[in-house]
């Protein structure tokens, strides 16, 4: 049975996906679009950081006081709103995992 309901959603899913596919396609012939590929380069600041430097961080932000800390997470979300606002979303996860490591001290 389970195998039965599982087959039924994947058919719905493939024929709604089909169906949205055609309205693109005459959507995009109407308009004169040539659907491309986005081609951007990846962030290259992505980095692991050491356990050096994340102790040093997390110190520092523990010596911080509470009203100084939400100021710093008022600014880091301001930045993530930004970036996502710009398309820019490996920086906006990057700010958010900031702002969740500061709220976890």
């Amino acid at each position: 049975m389970y195998a039965k309901k599982m087959t039924e959603s994947m058919k719905t899913t493939i024929e709604t996906t089909q169906a949205r596919r055609k309205k693109q396609i005459a959507y995009n012939k109407a308009h004169n679009i040539t659907p491309r590929t986005t081609v951007r380069e990846l962030d290259t600041d992505l980095k692991v950081e050491d356990a050096g430097e994340l102790y040093n961080k997390r110190s520092k932000l523990d010596k911080m006081p509470k009203a100084e800390r939400q100021k710093v997470i008022g600014e880091l979300k301001a930045k993530m709103l930004a970036a996502a606002k710009n398309l820019e979303f490996e920086e906006a996860a990057r700010l958010r995992d900031e702002i969740a490591k500061i709220k976890k001290l």
